[in-house]
């Protein structure tokens, strides 16, 4: 099986906002295994099967990327930017004038 690494990870949201990277296919179908019953509809059907064309080689792993950021984008839980710790507020920000 060739690599399934994607170009760039995807960092979403699962749980209560908890961010979670996926850098490779199949963690992005691991992660789509975990969605619950109810919120399996059409465009979860689509990614699934992205995901399996490219662990199969009918695609490849940048094609399921974008499909697997799409269906993020459009659940809402795609951080297009990985969550980085905020710096400490300055002493002037700290202190009130």
């Amino acid at each position: 099986m060739r690599n399934d690494t994607f170009q760039h990870s995807v960092t979403v949201l699962v749980g209560l906002g908890f961010p979670r990277t996926i850098a490779r296919v199949r963690e992005a179908y691991a992660y789509l295994e975990e969605v619950p019953k109810l919120l399996r509809d059409e465009v979860y059907h689509a990614t699934c099967d992205a995901c399996r064309d490219a662990l199969t080689e009918r695609c490849s792993p940048q094609e399921a990327h974008d499909v697997f950021v799409a269906y993020a984008r459009r659940r809402g839980i795609l951080l297009d930017e990985p969550l980085a710790k905020a710096p400490p507020p300055s002493r002037d920000e700290r202190l009130p004038t």
